[in-house]
């Protein structure tokens, strides 16, 4: 049994090979193609047509506005109640909601008692100057807060000789000159740039600590003026090449021949490996068979043939069959791949028909079907 068997597993491995090496050559060759074009509109196969997302819908300013007061009263409260986390939260989502001037005390406190200063400074400044109903009480607080912060940050006061120009820090844009405060700067070194269009930019560099104060002019100088650019040589301009002509379109004869040799090819192996399937079916089967045969045999007697046991002839008999099926199947089996084989390695001359020099000349060959009262067939049309 075992003999039977590696004989035909030998076929089915060497026939993979040639499939194997035949989807190499064909991926090789694939490869120099550059792919198509998706269409941005086509949709997965077997889905319908994606839905698009519902956009939300922006709050109008009349509900913002009230939002926003909302949300800050949630944070004055907060702020009574000491619970500063939920008072900034609050109060920062209202000023991002509408940034009213008013809310920048509660905000700044809030910063201020969780932990950032450089925040609650830049916010209690804006509330000190631009809020403008604010009582006197209201400013008493701010400008404390105010003075607290400013002990935990260091203040940058900024001159600059041209108005309009961008003040970036640290790589981050914060304003344009004139400043109306002063930048905070958390401790620690900072990079400033000051740059306009059609004046050279101006660089400064300090290193802030908490509590100090620094003053720094920047003079931005006008930018020199381009020279005039000269003009170009002219060159006279070189006569175009002419654009090769497209290679010959693929003959007909060639498609069939790829689209039959591919089913052909699937036809063979998947028929090879039905009946290899079948063949170890009744592999197993004929095992089975001669199992039973030697267990039901006496010691001195013969399993099968002239010197049998005679209570084996019907078993004996069945196990022929089943050898002989299994024969078949084998047998079967590699004529299926060898088909399949075959097939593959015509598909594969045929894709790489065109790469050869002596293809090349065939892809302009054609079949012309000729049908008439006295005869039928077909003219070969080309030059090879």
């Amino acid at each position: 049994m075992a003999k039977r068997r590696r004989s035909w597993l030998a076929a089915c491995v060497l026939v993979a090979g040639v499939v194997s090496s035949t989807s190499s050559a064909m991926a090789q060759g694939a490869a120099g193609k550059a792919p198509a074009p998706a269409d941005p509109k086509a949709a997965p196969a077997g889905a319908g047509p994606a839905a698009a997302p519902t956009p939300t819908p922006a709050p109008s300013p009349a509900d913002a506005e009230k939002d926003a007061a909302k949300l800050f009263e949630d944070g004055k409260k907060a702020a009574k109640a000491n619970q500063w986390e939920k008072a900034r939260d609050a109060a920062a989502a209202a000023f991002k909601l509408k940034p009213d001037p008013a809310f920048a005390l509660v905000l700044g406190q809030g910063e201020l008692r969780t932990g950032k200063p450089r925040d609650a400074a830049e916010h209690l400044d804006l509330f000190l100057r631009d809020a403008k109903n604010a009582t006197a009480d209201e400013k008493f607080v701010a400008q404390k807060a105010l003075d607290e912060a400013k002990t935990k940050v260091g203040a940058w006061y900024l001159k600059v000789n041209v108005d309009g120009a961008d003040v970036i820090l640290d790589g981050k844009t914060v304003g344009r000159t004139p400043l109306p405060a002063p930048l905070y700067l958390d401790p620690g070194n900072h990079e400033l740039e000051v740059k306009k269009f059609g004046f050279q930019s101006g660089q400064e560099q300090i290193a802030a600590g908490p509590g100090n104060g620094y003053e720094t002019e920047v003079t931005l100088a006008q930018a020199a003026a381009p020279p005039p650019d000269k003009p170009a040589d002219v060159k006279p301009k070189e006569p175009k090449e002419e654009p090769p002509p497209p290679p010959p379109p693929s003959p007909q004869w060639r498609t069939y021949g790829m689209i039959g040799g591919g089913a052909l090819t699937v036809l063979g192996l998947g028929l090879g490996v039905g009946l290899t399937v079948a063949a170890n079916g009744k592999s197993d089967d004929a095992d089975a068979q001669l199992a039973a045969i030697v267990r039901l045999t006496p010691n001195t007697m013969g399993l099968c043939g002239a010197t049998a046991f005679a209570g084996n002839k019907a078993a004996c008999a069945e196990l022929k069959n089943t050898l002989s099926s299994q024969d078949a199947y084998a047998n079967g089996a590699m004529v299926g791949y060898v088909i399949g084989g075959v097939a593959a390695l015509g598909t594969v001359g045929l894709f790489l028909l065109p790469k050869l020099p002596f293809g090349r000349k065939l892809m302009g060959v054609n079949i012309v079907p000729v049908v008439g009262k006295e005869q039928t067939g077909g003219v070969l049309v080309g030059s090879f």
